[in-house]
């Protein structure tokens, strides 16, 4: 693990006094963790430093990125939940239940987010496709709850164009001339665009969707919302219901993205964060500035709207203009990665999928099996109590 994914000596931010009173707690462990870890000279497993960073880095973003609907309520959520693991007076024991507690955070935050499945398939079309027009009247008459769904759905409301690069979809320009004359018209580039999730889809199949379900309340939890909570929550966030099943292909949890974009959104390479005061408008970020280069290469801001054809069309028809990406969804998965990319936990992921590729079976030497043991604790939701 790089040193400068470390827990800083004086955190970024001036917290409050409880905030403050914690950090030295997260070095100390950090420091601890690091010295058990030094024999191998190779932190890239060591999932104890893994779980301090990811606690250390929360509590600094969640103070920071405090103008967004949440407000405070992560940052005290989680000082309530780091002061938790120090009641005991044993300094051993005290450690390892803030590993425990960041792990607990990493497994969740990487099952809901980051995403090891492909795209979502392309349809082949009939030899005789239906028209522009039909096409257009059949998406407006159904509610996405499929994959396949979805991307009709999400190329539907944002122009049959990625949502960020403006490049349109090659397939649909090849099916609809009217298309393929708009953009050529606008100059524009073509290319496979797919459908993207906030909150993953492909993490629901099969026998994942309890622990995709559990994973998901503890997020939304984590920003202070809890669907059995009397009380009102922040405007505009789904309800966890609604994140779970065929739900979670509705419009407000998709994006429209280039196959490349798609690929690097799903391993939390870059996010949205939005501009304070401009509706659906948001600075693309990114964990590596080569992210900058790729061909269509994305704009530093971006401003999501319905296509115009699409709100035309729906009032028309007496229909509901489709919902753009929630606001809400799309911090939270921001908060996620940035913390993810600056606690070494999305370097993690990527480093032991790579090497689970190259290690087929356990050396005999026992080289691997630190590998192994972490994989296995990515699939461990509740963290044992230490004692």
């Amino acid at each position: 693990m790089r040193i400068d994914k470390a827990v800083r000596v004086v955190p970024d931010v001036v917290f409050d006094h409880q905030g403050l009173s914690l950090w030295p707690k997260l070095l100390s462990a950090e420091k601890a963790a690091i010295e058990a870890h030094r024999p191998s000279q190779d932190a890239k497993y060591n999932d104890s430093v893994i779980g301090v960073r990811v606690l250390g880095f929360f509590l600094e973003d969640f103070w920071k990125h405090n103008a967004h609907s949440f407000g405070l309520i992560p940052y005290y959520k989680l000082r309530e939940a780091i002061a938790s693991c120090l009641v005991s007076t044993d300094v051993n024991a005290q450690n390892q239940k803030l590993y425990n507690l960041g792990l607990f955070y990493r497994n969740h935050l990487m099952r809901v987010f980051r995403s090891n499945g492909g795209p979502v398939p392309i349809v082949s079309e009939h030899p005789s496709p239906p028209s522009f027009e039909k096409v257009r009247q059949d998406v407006m008459a159904k509610t996405p709850t499929t994959s396949s769904h979805a991307r009709k759905n999400a190329l539907f409301r944002d122009g049959f164009r990625c949502m960020t690069t403006g490049a349109f979809d090659v397939e649909s320009c090849i099916l609809y001339p009217e298309l393929r004359n708009h953009a050529d018209m606008l100059g524009a580039p073509r290319t496979t665009v797919e459908c993207a999730h906030i909150f993953s889809e492909t993490a629901q199949i099969g026998k994942n969707k309890e622990d995709y379900a559990t994973s998901a309340i503890a997020i939304l939890q984590m920003f202070g919302v809890n669907s059995n909570d009397p009380n009102p929550k922040p405007q505009n966030i789904p309800d966890v219901e609604s994140l779970l099943g065929g739900n979670v292909n509705n419009y407000y949890n998709i994006l429209t993205m280039t196959e490349a974009l798609h690929k690097l959104f799903d391993h939390l390479l870059f996010w949205f964060e939005a501009v304070i005061g401009s509706e659906h408008t948001y600075d693309v970020k990114s964990a590596d500035p080569e992210f900058f280069k790729i061909v269509p290469t994305p704009p530093r801001r971006v401003i999501f709207a319905v296509d115009p054809a699409c709100i035309s069309d729906c009032t028309a028809k007496g229909k509901p203009v489709p919902k753009l990406p929630s606001p809400s969804l799309l911090a939270m998965r921001a908060a996620c990665s940035r913390v993810a990319h600056m606690a070494g936990a999305a370097e993690q992921a990527d480093q032991i999928a790579r090497d689970m590729e190259d290690t087929l079976v356990l050396a005999e030497d026992g080289t691997s099996a630190e590998l192994f043991v972490s994989r296995l604790m990515q699939g461990i939701m509740v963290p044992k109590d230490s004692g």
